[in-house]
């Protein structure tokens, strides 16, 4: 509702519509989808943003043209709308102020309205040429591709190629394979389809790490292997096309990766993604030949690859051929040739392959931190920042406030990956919970969790730390749980340096390379991040020395302790062993009274392991108390006031928050303390006046 009764469309939802039309527009061009912005586009930035995308999902963008339109026709027509849809005139006028001064960026071609007709695919005549080649599916299989070639006395300038996709994966020549694709790829007379493998191509020649284990395991050190340029693999990835429209004499061909199952009237409208991965399920290809003759006129035949579970005969019906032949298990390279005496099949025995069972065998062996990387990376619930060669994985707040914890969201917790040599390069711990967390760390079931002797350590209040070592740098790795270039990262980084001698940091440098493990800290730094509990200094505490391992484990105790006294490390303090589960059961129960204290002196809590190396943690009431009164603190200073009083059950809490509402009428607000180690502080001090 406008200020004068009437409706409009609001602007204050602008940046979410923007933000959701990009989200939405991604996923699109992720599938290759036909896509129609419909919107002024009246400033360069935006159309910089389309072309951006464009380039990274290998889209054509024109810009259509309506600025031949006189602004004053289009306030007439503005004018006409109903009110709701109406634009206001000073907007059109920056519109059209805009159109005069700002350019479309160029690589966008301009089209008027009238002009539409000349963007769409169209079927192209091919009849000039002797003969049409269709080559099937390659899988890293040069031999028998050289073997046809040979056969048909080499490349020849008045034939014409066309490569039906997945050039790579599964054979035992995929460097060779990729080779000649490059050689020929600037060839007027080739034409390279697109297949599902190439994603995996593409990911690797822009240093990323795509699902595909056979790419990652085999293919790709192959290539690495064979020195193949990662720019030419670009340019070659570039060349490939979606799909294949032609006429030949009276005869009409569409040849793409997996197959349609007709011909539509507009084949700009179909997905890249079906062309690549073919129409229906990976068993329905020939269901699709049935329905492409059933749809399609008789002189329209298709040739695709990609699918054929069921072993079925290169021409599967009368105007649909199938050149999936399993040529990198010792099958055949299936190819179709067209040329003025009609449609010819050919298939060639390939010589020089791996049975499946090998294929399974390596991958079986080759490294698991490949595998990890690719499926940490395809989960929405964990985050990866980049530096360099070495990624950071952890959970995502989402990951943690809808608590979804599996075997990777619990792993991904402090690990960086050397994702170009495929290792661990430092680690922490696998993700554990606090007592009555979870399920399996509810106190009653704890006493068939734990194997006992239990041992219990003192837990500090602070941050996670990492040390590790980077070979790129030949220096020490110092990290925080998620990145290396972080404030905490610094403050940690910094404390290190004054804790620990120049000559014990360089002994630990030493020794950090040659065990390849990660010391992991809890860095309690008082000047910059306190918490909950008030120390009276800042300190470094070694919590464990941990191996660089996607599975978890670590020095015993002892061991820890020789290792950190060698370069004068304060370690992490045992304070418990506990050998039963009933002297376990008084113990939790002593330690949970409002007024405990170990040694004299508040803490957070502990951690708990058993003789097995399960881990669990429990959270002290003090601490609890002041960490909920933390964010009291903080509502009650902004507001003067905080919305669920009837959370402050004890005389603490009331007395609190009355002292700390007064804050809020303080005119000098950056004079308040905002952490609760030194608010805690004046409050009892000006209680004890009182």
């Amino acid at each position: 509702m406008q200020v004068d009764g009437a409706e409009g469309i609001s602007q204050v939802n602008d940046n979410v519509t923007w933000k959701t039309l990009f989200n939405l527009l991604e996923v699109r061009m992720q599938k290759g989808e036909f896509t129609v912005i419909d919107a002024t586009n009246s400033k360069t930035s935006e159309m910089n943003r389309y072309k951006e995308m464009c380039n990274t999902y290998r889209y054509r963008i024109y810009c259509v043209d309506f600025t031949d339109i006189s602004i004053d026709e289009v306030k007439r027509r503005n004018a006409n709308r109903e009110v709701l849809k109406r634009v206001p005139e000073e907007v059109i006028d920056k519109m059209y102020s805009r159109f005069a001064t700002q350019k479309i960026p160029s690589g966008i071609k301009v089209i008027k309205p009238d002009e539409l007709d000349t963007i769409w695919m169209r079927m192209i005549d091919m009849s000039e040429y002797k003969k049409i080649h269709h080559i099937g599916d390659i899988h890293g299989c040069n031999t028998v591709l050289q073997k046809y070639l040979s056969d048909n006395g080499g490349m020849k300038d008045d034939e014409f190629y066309i490569f039906t996709g997945d050039y790579i994966d599964r054979g035992l020549e995929n460097a060779d394979v990729v080779k000649f694709l490059i050689s020929i790829k600037d060839k007027k007379n080739v034409l390279m389809l697109e297949g599902n493998h190439e994603r995996w191509l593409w990911l690797y020649a822009n240093g990323c790490t795509g699902k595909s284990k056979e790419f990652e395991l085999i293919t790709k050190p192959a290539l690495e292997e064979a020195r193949i340029d990662k720019k030419d693999i670009r340019q070659l990835y570039r060349r490939f096309g979606q799909c294949v429209y032609y006429k030949y004499g009276d005869n009409v061909y569409l040849v793409t990766h997996a197959g349609l199952s007709t011909l539509p009237k507009n084949l700009s409208f179909v997905a890249t993604d079906q062309m690549i991965r073919g129409v229906g399920g990976y068993n329905d290809f020939e269901k699709i030949a049935e329905t492409f003759v059933n749809t399609t006129p008789d002189n329209v035949y298709q040739i695709h690859g990609h699918r054929n579970t069921k072993r079925l005969d290169t021409k599967v019906n009368d105007r649909v051929f199938n050149l999936e032949g399993r040529v990198e298990f010792g099958g055949e390279l299936r190819c179709v040739q067209v040329d003025k005496n009609g449609i010819h099949t050919i298939e060639i025995q390939n010589e020089v392959f791996k049975t499946p069972e090998m294929q399974s065998e390596q991958t079986v062996t080759s490294s698991s931190v490949t595998d990890t990387i690719i499926s940490l990376r395809a989960n929405r619930y964990i985050q990866e920042k980049k530096f360099g060669n070495i990624s950071s994985f952890n959970f995502t707040e989402k990951a943690f406030y809808d608590k979804v914890w599996d075997e990777q969201t619990t792993k991904s917790r402090g690990l960086y990956l050397d994702t170009l040599k495929g290792k661990v390069v430092a680690r922490a711990y696998d993700k554990f919970f606090n007592i009555n967390e979870r399920p399996e760390t509810k106190f009653d079931m704890l006493q068939y969790k734990l194997q006992f002797p239990v041992t219990a350590y003192v837990k500090e209040n602070g941050f996670l730390g990492i040390v590790s070592y980077n070979e790129y740098e030949d220096d020490l790795l110092i990290a925080s749980k998620s990145t290396l270039d972080s404030q905490f990262a610094q403050w940690f980084r910094e404390m290190l340096y004054e804790k620990i001698s120049a000559d014990n940091i360089q002994e630990m440098k030493k020794y950090i390379k040659e065990h390849n493990v990660s010391f992991v800290f809890e860095c309690v730094d008082m000047k910059n991040d306190p918490h909950i509990i008030e120390y009276p200094n800042s300190e470094l505490f070694l919590l464990d020395i941990v191996q660089n391992d996607m599975n978890f484990s670590k020095y015993e105790y002892d061991t820890m302790v020789d290792v950190a006294n060698q370069f004068g490390i304060t370690t992490k303090e045992k304070a418990f062993e506990i050998a039963t589960w009933q002297e376990f059961f008084d113990w939790y129960y002593d330690i949970l009274e409002e007024d405990y204290e170990y040694d004299g002196r508040k803490i957070e809590g502990f951690v708990i392991e058993d003789s097995v190396g399960y881990m669990t943690k429990l959270k002290l009431t003090y601490y609890n108390f002041w960490k909920f009164m933390r964010s009291i603190s903080h509502e009650a200073i902004r507001n003067g006031y905080i919305r669920k009083t009837s959370a402050l059950t004890t005389p603490t809490a009331n007395e609190y928050y009355a002292w700390v509402r007064k804050l809020h009428d303080v005119e000098d607000k950056d004079s308040i303390p905002r952490d609760i180690c030194t608010l805690r502080r004046l409050f009892y001090k000006d209680k004890e006046k009182n």
